[in-house]
């Protein structure tokens, strides 16, 4: 069945109304509902007090009416004595409806059946009793004041509701925007870092604890743009750092190429400089896969079960030519040890380390893995240990290490996996030599 249009203009209208109308409409509605079915229980319940209470006054003077009653023969009469008070009107009928005596003020109304029970009219309200010998006791009353009470009750109740739903949707809408105030700062605060750049502004902080839902969410918003933040600035820097890194190569082959275009040489001289060039484009390949690999390091985890022992001892074999070509001795400790990592990232995190051993390291090497942790021992004597915190940022190497081939990148990228995958890395100097262990927690470690 196609929708109608009114009903699509009807939903399109509702969309671009804004959240504080919605929840003022519907916390007012839900309220004039309450308030309507409150203000009805309370006129039904007053009404029928009220009705109670009338009948109640019927059926006490009917008591003292029927009490009164004298019978002599076949006559029956109220005893002089009986004197009802107010506006009550007592008669005594007979079988056809025709008054015998009448007590009190006299009333015409319509007709009334000939039936025990309490009756109404729109004037009075009427109780009927059988007295035997086929007599009737009417006693009855105006209901005039009743109705009249009623009345002005439902009144007050209508206008009363509605006054109340007025202020209550005033309370809610305020209420409502009170409460939505952070959400607007948030918006602000938003647009002004997607229209402007201007990622150091930061949302007022909401009042209240962390199970104020406000509090949580501006505290929340404002730690995301702190990270955003730092991940932008680091971005900055390490594009910075990377344009250095790759210019400095680039010149030397941009030098060697115009140098040897200057003028014509000969063939030992060309490949002399092409054998000078082609070790930079290698210098350049490397740094560009170290950069590549740290610029993976902020992808979306995927941690799986890696038995480290397996993997380090593949990369140790992989290895075995450059520390025989290093003429130093490997040691391995090698423990079967599974824990919480990605592939091929363990496997790089292990081969950076190494390479670092083989490189600064002394003549003995030792991998060691066990108990969810992997450490790489040497006996050299290591980095200087106020250094430590410089080294592990990307391009930044120890001192009188230029001649060393290496971009930098190594031991960054070792430490920024670790902190993916909530492992340490923990260096530790020695008399022994130097050390480095990797280290995961014990949530993190898995049973093969």
């Amino acid at each position: 069945m196609p929708e109608r249009p009114l009903a699509r203009l009807g939903r399109a209208t509702w969309g671009r109304t804004s959240l504080r109308v919605k929840l003022t409409f519907g916390y007012a509605l839900i309220f004039s509902m309450c308030v309507l079915l409150g203000a009805v229980g309370v006129y039904l319940t007053a009404r029928t007090t009220l009705l109670n209470s009338l009948d109640a006054t019927l059926r006490e003077t009917a008591s003292v009416a029927q009490a009164s009653i004298e019978t002599t023969g076949n006559q029956m009469s109220f005893a002089p004595k009986l004197q009802p008070a107010g506006d009550l009107s007592i008669e005594l009928l007979s079988p056809s409806g025709r008054v015998l005596q009448s007590v009190g003020p006299s009333f015409q109304t319509r007709a009334l059946p000939l039936v025990p029970g309490l009756d109404s009219t729109e004037e009075r309200r009427v109780l009927t009793l059988d007295v035997g010998g086929g007599r009737l006791l009417r006693v009855s009353r105006p209901s005039d004041t009743l109705t009249e009470v009623n009345e002005t009750l439902g009144r007050i109740l209508v206008v009363g509701s509605l006054l109340v739903i007025l202020v209550a949707c005033a309370a809610g809408y305020f209420l409502a925007d009170r409460a939505l105030r952070p959400v607007d700062e948030v918006v602000r605060t938003a647009r002004r870092i997607a229209h402007g750049g201007q990622y150091l502004d930061r949302v007022p902080q909401a009042p209240g604890t962390d199970e104020d839902e406000m509090a949580r969410l501006t505290g929340t918003v404002n730690l995301m743009l702190d990270r955003l933040w730092a991940t932008i600035d680091r971005d900055k820097e390490f594009a910075r750092i990377a344009a250095h890194e790759l210019r400095t190569p680039l010149t030397a082959i941009k030098g060697r190429l115009d140098l040897a275009l200057e003028r014509p040489r000969d063939n030992e001289t060309y490949q002399k400089t092409l054998s000078v060039m082609r070790s930079r484009v290698n210098a350049l390949v490397r740094l560009s896969e170290g950069l590549l690999e740290l610029a993976r390091s902020d992808a979306p985890l995927n941690l799986v079960s890696v038995e480290l022992g397996g993997v380090a001892l593949g990369v140790a074999e992989h290895q075995r030519d450059a520390f025989l070509e290093a003429n130093k001795r490997p040691e391995l400790d090698v423990e079967e040890s599974w824990v919480l990592a990605e592939l091929p990232g363990a496997a790089q995190v292990i081969q950076n380390l190494l390479e670092n051993a083989l490189k600064y390291g002394g003549p003995r090497v030792r991998l060691r893995v066990g108990g969810g942790q992997l450490e790489i021992q040497d006996s050299g004597p290591g980095p200087e240990q106020a250094q430590w915190a410089r080294l592990v940022k990307p391009f930044e190497r120890g001192s009188a290490l230029q001649s060393v081939p290496g971009s930098g990148l190594g031991l960054a990228l070792v430490v920024a996996l670790a902190t993916r995958w909530n492992a340490e890395l923990t260096p530790d100097w020695k008399e022994a030599g130097f050390s480095v262990r990797l280290h995961w927690t014990q949530k993190h470690t898995l049973a093969g």
